[in-house]
């Protein structure tokens, strides 16, 4: 079979899969009762098992040949090497999820309405995954968000849970205007609607244009994915059904790096759009990181890890390092989604700052590839995304085995490798060139990290860092300011 017939095959198994899903969520448990819905939601999350394994398989075959297949477009869809590694997160996430889901609220009179707004959700997110066009993508966009929020306020009687989901629909409103003035300026400088087609006509554009879509994009995606100081909605979410957190920290939160993935071209034309971009992560990247060692309840700390994580995402994006950023995306949907879907097993007795010492290890090694970075002017990708997995797995170890950590790091480093370079070749990516400038922000930024995590460590009991420990804690108290502002 060749490549281009299997792009075919996937993409129509793709837009079928995703018109069953929406064909469930809408006829629902009133038309085809309880028992035949769960039958179905069990089908269709082995048909998503099914149809991420055939796209990991048109995956393996694209880096076997070592070429890039020519692009299968249908409907306004498209499948590519990004949509086809994307496609496949979200199915086999998807399919953990529904297949999660059949025993969830088990008893409950309105799990048909649960299980009818996964399918729908996960609809949505197939079409924004494999989007070709800016019409067919801001319908995903928007879809994605509106349906997410249905299952946000699944419990109407949890007054957080209902503040939470509030500040997420006036944020992700924001995030949408945003995206729509972009799209709009990118139709009127290239008079094109289909995003291949805009990439090529973009060089032509004057500087100011394409700078102005460059930062509403940069807009767009800070709101989408939870970035400081517009995270609060997503610390307060946990309330929600745990399939839903798994869902949304998993797949749904990525949504903003998938947009600069995306939209790269323009993205890269723009120097300022790039230095916002990079501010804007790491703030989060250091916020989210000290206050996810300040929390007591694991949940919670997962919650300001995704904040962190997606910094480190769209850091990733604003370094112009795209493979990097792809791949982290892949290897934190596989991880928060188990950590979501498992969470139930594990004890917040046990306190997380303890768990998070093994951070400074990556951190440290970060720091120092940071330091080449900014005496050389390059920056390797492959070595990048393998400190930043690298963090992203050992702050759920012990610190108190050293052994087991140098060991377990090592092999994590060794699989974000492995991992890494075969999305490169898939991309075509080689090691790129960084800006003096935001290099020395980069190094800076890692520094503060490693300073305030070594002081968090070393010195707990110290006045000054007591009180740091209390400010993280509450988030520096933004979420409250927030809340007061979004009173429904």
């Amino acid at each position: 079979m060749s490549v281009a017939l299997l792009a075919g095959l996937c993409l129509g198994l793709c837009v079928g899969l995703a018109l069953f899903h929406v064909a469930v969520g809408a006829v629902g448990v009133r038309v085809v009762g309880l028992r035949n819905l769960r039958r179905l939601s069990t089908g269709l999350s082995l048909a998503g098992f099914a149809v991420g394994l055939i796209a990991l398989v048109y995956l393996a075959i694209v880096w076997i040949n070592g070429a890039a297949p020519p692009e299968t477009q249908w409907l306004g869809l498209r499948f590519d090497v990004t949509g086809a590694a994307l496609v496949a997160m979200v199915t086999l996430v998807g399919g953990a999820v529904l297949r999660f889901s059949q025993n969830y609220l088990d008893g409950d009179a309105r799990q048909g309405a649960f299980l009818g707004g996964l399918h729908l959700t996960l609809a949505t997110v197939i079409l924004f995954v494999l989007s070709a066009n800016l019409l067919t993508f801001a319908l995903g966009w928007v879809a994605m968000s509106l349906t997410l929020h249905k299952l946000l306020v699944f419990y109407p009687d949890r007054p957080a849970a209902r503040l939470a989901a509030h500040k997420k629909f006036l944020l992700a409103r924001l995030s949408d205007a945003a995206l729509l003035l972009a799209f709009l300026c990118l139709y009127r400088i290239t008079g094109s609607l289909d995003m291949a087609d805009i990439a090529a006509r973009l060089p032509a554009a004057a500087p100011f244009d394409v700078t102005l879509v460059a930062l509403l994009l940069v807009v767009a995606a800070v709101l989408k994915s939870a970035q400081f100081p517009v995270h609060g909605w997503l610390i307060e979410v946990m309330e929600t059904p745990t399939p839903v957190s798994a869902l949304l920290h998993a797949g749904v939160v990525n949504a903003g790096g998938v947009l600069l993935l995306r939209f790269s071209d323009v993205l890269m034309q723009s120097p300022l759009a790039q230095g916002l971009l990079v501010l804007l992560a790491l703030g989060s990247i250091i916020v989210g990181s000290l206050a996810m060692m300040a929390q007591n309840s694991v949940k919670a700390a997962l919650a300001w890890s995704t904040v962190a994580q997606m910094g480190f995402m769209l850091l990733q994006c604003a370094l112009g390092a795209f493979g990097a950023a792809l791949f982290h995306i892949l290897a934190h949907a596989a991880y928060k989604a188990n950590a979501f879907l498992s969470a139930g097993t594990l004890s917040d007795k046990k306190p997380v700052q303890e768990r998070s010492v093994a951070a400074l290890f990556p951190l440290a090694a970060l720091a120092g590839l940071s330091l080449t970075l900014l005496a050389t002017g390059t920056l390797s990708a492959s070595l990048l995304v393998t400190l930043l997995a690298a963090m992203g797995v050992v702050t759920v170890l012990e610190a108190r085995r050293p052994l087991i950590l140098t060991v377990v790091t090592a092999g994590m480093v060794a699989l974000a490798l492995l991992g890494h370079g075969v999305i490169e070749r898939l991309l075509g990516e080689t090691s790129l060139s960084v800006s003096p400038l935001l290099a020395t922000v980069t190094v800076a930024g890692m520094v503060i990290l490693c300073i305030g995590q070594w002081l968090a460590l070393s010195a707990p009991r110290w006045p000054p860092v007591m009180a740091l420990y209390v400010h993280l804690k509450n988030g520096f108290y933004i979420n409250t300011w927030l809340n007061r502002s979004a009173q429904p």
